[in-house]
């Protein structure tokens, strides 16, 4: 993990550049990094996990470690003495706030995510409606940030702990989207 994630303090979100919102832009990308935030992994590897080709990883690979989205680890052997590149998230892309550019890339993932699990492994499903003001919204924004916040500090926590381990290997994905009303402003009173 990068230094934003080891230092335990959760990263002050900022506006992408041009360079991070492309990098982020494609779906393959996104579930390379996703892949490679508990674990490092390895072109071969993510190619397995992800159902593609080591080329086509290859390709995405370069953007993510340009844009400082993945860490190239110490290369290790692998089968036969071959020489693997494993590849770490640094944690950057939590500090970013959301771009229009990463909507799309990110609504693909979330649905295959959702349409792959099995409905006993979806632990709940919600869709509200709410009349908020905008200054209710920002709220409601803040206290989920800040639950996530405290579930990925916590969740870091029992990774490191040796005995921890195995309970934390079971991944909980948590997708929260909040919109405003089509054709209404997000300054607008709600």
């Amino acid at each position: 993990m990068g230094t934003e994630e080891r230092s335990g303090h959760p990263p002050a979100r900022r506006a992408m550049t041009a360079g991070e919102a492309k990098a982020l832009g494609h779906p393959t990308r996104l579930r390379i990094v996703f892949a490679c935030r508990e674990r490092a992994m390895t072109n071969k590897e993510l190619a397995e996990a992800l159902d593609t080709t080591p080329g086509t990883i290859h390709y995405h690979l370069r953007s993510l470690v340009e844009q400082g989205f993945l860490e190239p680890l110490a290369p290790r052997s692998g089968p036969r003495g071959s020489r693997e590149q494993p590849y770490r998230a640094t944690g950057r892309s939590w500090e970013l706030a959301g771009s229009a550019a990463t909507l799309g890339a990110l609504s693909t993932v979330a649905t295959d995510e959702l349409l792959a699990a099995a409905p006993e492994d979806v632990v709940t499903l919600t869709r509200l409606g709410l009349r908020l003001t905008g200054e209710q919204r920002d709220r409601l924004v803040e206290r989920l940030g800040a639950v996530l916040e405290e579930a990925l500090a916590s969740s870091r926590e029992r990774a490191a702990v040796p005995d921890g381990a195995a309970a934390a290997r079971r991944e909980v994905t948590v997708l929260v989207a909040v919109t405003i009303e089509p054709g209404r402003s997000a300054t607008e009173p709600g």
